[in-house]
């Protein structure tokens, strides 16, 4: 009976603690669209610069193990290098993945349209 107990107590806590964090966190969609258009610039775009920055670093520490572990083996060396120059490519794509909504503005004259026809 205990073993129960305290399973569904840490069972319990466990969830309340993944779902309200979410809750809590959870976007609204837009209605409008000038909100549409600043979601867009806005989120979105930030968001998918964090996710490939955090791609990025999760590949940079991969290739960087593939090159310590190469041992003196010519095509090892190789691959790794071949994938630390790909990481700081996708590292460049995150980066103006960020600055997405500036350059954007830059062409437009200076500000993002926040109204539709």
């Amino acid at each position: 009976m205990k073993k129960s107990l305290i399973y569904n107590y840490f069972y319990t806590t466990s969830v309340i603690t993944l779902i309200f964090p979410l809750k809590t966190l959870a976007a609204t969609l837009p209605t409008t669209c000038s909100e549409l258009l600043a979601f867009i610039a806005n989120d979105v775009g930030k968001t998918l610069s964090a996710f490939i920055g955090a791609i990025t670093v999760i590949m940079m520490l991969i290739a960087a193990f593939q090159f310590l572990t190469a041992g003196g083996d010519a095509e090892k060396v190789k691959t790794a290098r071949s994938n630390i120059i790909w990481v700081i490519v996708g590292l460049a794509i995150a980066i103006i993945a960020f600055n997405i909504p500036g350059i954007i503005s830059s062409f437009l004259g200076g500000s993002l349209p926040t109204t539709c026809q």
